[in-house]
């Protein structure tokens, strides 16, 4: 087994290494841990372990000896021995995870037990396991050109303004030769990138894409449906396209109690307006009254319908403390029949509810 590895905290400033403090449960407890949770991404049976470490910092005055380090799984293995914690000197533990047969996500803990914390301070690993299917063909069904996938579209979910989201997409590659990325001949928009995990897959094996979104370069907020194209190097060049379904959302700092009543709210009259029977020949209109009940401004930065068919009007988009507007709805129920439901969406500087949606619902004759 390997020794911890203690450096002087003064060569790993030179080096450019910092490690940013989080207080640990235990009261008073000297250790600082650079991470207590190391996310690994989707990880794949067939490539065996993932390898990861979590750097501490002893920032008391007198000595830390690491006693034990348990995990609760035999799918986890650390790399240590036991050994001594100066002031201001800094260990690394080496986790090992061997992906397992069972599919979907994981959490695993790590407990490592002191001399200053019998009980122990707790990491974890997460992630999520995907098994080798037992019939290629049918779990990868979904063809772009000789690529294998699981579904016709990658769905982002959530993606905030401050920072990045990556999601990891497995796939196959049905080709007889290896492939890897062409960078050079990407393609992407600015707000998507793509990696390749492993760099090269080789021929009939699988592969991960490490598709990464950044909200804040994409520059809008709501609900997108997107065809990115990348190209891949095999004999030749080939573009592979897919489609991304992401909603992104404006991020805002989490609000204290006693600053409630100071941030911007943005107030809506009605969030369900049920329309009753209605003909399908006529436009129905309704109004909706926003107001501003807070002492800060108000900014209303977009508002999103569902529905070509579900139009609005909006006379201001910025409401000064106090003020009222009226967001007007048009509803044009042509070629449509029974009951239905359309969504706008509004999305403002309110940092409690910076998304309000609106249900308009009807039946149609």
């Amino acid at each position: 087994m390997k020794n911890i590895l203690f450096i002087p905290i003064c060569v790993l400033t030179l080096v450019g290494f910092s490690l940013p403090v989080h207080a640990q449960s235990v009261v008073d407890s000297p250790l600082i841990w650079e991470r207590q949770k190391a996310s690994l991404g989707s990880v794949m049976e067939e490539y065996g372990k993932v390898t990861t470490e979590f750097f501490v910092v002893n920032d008391g005055t007198s000595p830390v000896v690491i006693e034990a380090v348990d995990t609760d799984c035999g799918c986890t293995t650390v790399d240590f021995i036991k050994d001594t914690l100066q002031h201001n000197q800094i260990g690394a533990i080496k986790v090992d995870y061997q992906p397992t047969g069972f599919g979907g996500a994981f959490e695993k803990k790590v407990v490592v037990k002191t001399n200053i914390n019998p009980a122990g301070d707790t990491l974890y690993l997460e992630g999520f396991n995907i098994p080798y299917p037992e019939n290629v063909a049918s779990y990868y069904d979904y063809k772009v050109g000789n690529l294998g996938f699981r579904f016709s579209s990658i769905n982002m979910g959530d993606v905030f303004t401050n920072a990045p989201k990556v999601k990891y997409v497995d796939f196959y590659n049905f080709k007889d030769l290896p492939i890897t990325l062409d960078d050079a001949l990407s393609g992407l928009p600015p707000h998507v990138k793509i990696n390749m995990i492993p760099a090269i897959v080789p021929a009939k094996s699988r592969g991960l894409l490490a598709i990464q979104y950044d909200g804040a370069e994409k520059a809008d907020l709501g609900f997108f449906d997107e065809k990115v194209t990348f190209q891949i190097e095999a004999s030749g060049n080939e573009g592979i396209s897919l489609r991304l379904l992401t909603t992104v959302q404006e991020y805002f700092a989490p609000v204290a109690k006693s600053e409630i009543n100071q941030v911007p709210r943005l107030g809506v009259s009605e969030v369900e307006v049920d329309l009753g029977k209605i003909s399908s020949n006529e436009q129905v209109e309704r109004e909706i009254t926003l107001s501003n009940m807070s002492p800060e401004p108000v900014n209303i930065r977009k508002v999103v319908t569902n529905c070509e068919c579900m139009q609005f009007d909006l006379p201001t988009y910025d409401l000064e403390p106090g003020e009222k507007t009226t967001l007007k709805l048009i509803f044009d129920p042509s070629g449509r029949l029974g009951i239905d439901h359309k969504m706008v969406s509004i999305f403002s500087n309110d940092p409690l509810n910076p998304t309000r949606t609106i249900v308009v619902k009807s039946r149609i004759d």
